[in-house]
């Protein structure tokens, strides 16, 4: 990483923390050594000690904030997951997430937009940073049905593993009958349709199948049919954000945990360590307010910002976690 570029990095957070207090976003700061790093099946966390873990992201933590009053609120910090190093990953990452009581989902994309748009303003004033991608508002939106109508030919509601079986083996990608639905739909997404987002400005995704979306409340589309109510931020393959309209329901939130851990039992076995659900988390959501809220990859968006290709052009320095 060149001095130039950690100037900018830096500028950059201070930027994102200019912007949240401007709108009375309150800063917090979350533990490091946790028992409940996070609850997906696929994201496996890192194991310091026995039975204590570093976050997969601050979320439960920031939701027990919540709970406790305090209706907006932002975080940058380091976040853990042990996944392999890429051009677009690493294991040790900073994570910018914000949480807003009281709003939509619409709404909170325009937050999202004007975001990325006052950051891209002010590096362009300080220092003379051309975009390579074109951050004007508003950015297009899709579903993720009609991404797979348009580039798959096929509408997911009332689709089954079957039916994404066979397209799968129509466009000469491996699959069979034994797979679960999600993760056909899955190589369906990776293969035909990620790669024919946007790639000359961001975009929004919504509406996700609920299989996906354990920790997000449900919206019905014109015709009834249930979708997870959430949205990710795109530009092109790489992925920027996450974005939820917060489940606050404690017995359904139980109810989905122990659906993703059972998923990630099946899957992983021993090789994926194991953690209790967080009873204090479940406890917390239902004294939460009607909250929307969202993770953004802090090196993600300052590669975006600055045009880099690697993520190692914003990191200053490696991190040395190694896997056996």
């Amino acid at each position: 990483m060149s001095y130039q570029n950690w100037r900018k990095r830096l500028y950059i957070e201070r930027l994102v923390r200019e912007f949240f207090w401007s709108l009375d976003y309150e800063e917090t700061r979350t533990p490091l050594f946790v028992i409940s790093p996070g609850m997906e099946p696929h994201i496996k966390p890192i194991e310091v000690l026995p039975g204590v873990f570093l976050p997969t992201s601050p979320e439960f933590a920031m939701k027990k904030l919540l709970a406790r009053g305090m209706p907006r609120i932002f975080q940058i910090c380091s976040s853990f997951r042990d996944e392999p190093r890429s051009p677009e990953h690493s294991p040790e990452f900073t994570m910018l997430e914000f949480y807003e009581a009281n709003t939509t989902l619409v709404q909170f994309q325009t937050r999202v937009e004007n975001l990325f748009s006052f950051l891209a303003g002010k590096l362009k004033e300080n220092f003379s940073q051309t975009q390579t991608v074109n951050l004007s508002t508003p950015w297009p939106r899709f579903t993720v049905n009609e991404l797979f109508i348009q580039y798959a030919n096929i509408d997911l509601r009332g689709s089954t593993s079957k039916t994404l079986s066979d397209l799968c083996k129509v466009h000469h990608l491996p699959a069979d009958e034994s797979e679960s639905w999600d993760d056909l739909y899955f190589k369906i997404w990776l293969n035909l349709i990620e790669n024919k987002l946007p790639t000359h400005q961001p975009c929004f995704v919504t509406h996700y199948p609920v299989s996906q979306s354990s920790l997000c409340n449900r919206v019905k589309d014109q015709d009834g049919f249930e979708w997870a109510n959430r949205f990710e931020v795109y530009v092109g393959k790489l992925e920027l954000g996450n974005a939820f309209d917060e489940l606050r329901d404690s017995k359904t939130q139980r109810e989905n945990f122990i659906k993703d851990q059972r998923i990630r039992a099946e899957v992983y076995g021993d090789s994926y360590p194991t953690s209790p659900l967080d009873e204090e988390l479940l406890s917390s959501i239902e004294q939460m307010q009607p909250t929307c809220g969202i993770a953004i990859g802090m090196d993600r968006l300052a590669m975006l910002l600055l045009g880099a290709r690697n993520i190692d052009e914003v990191i200053p320095l490696a991190t040395h976690w190694r896997k056996e």
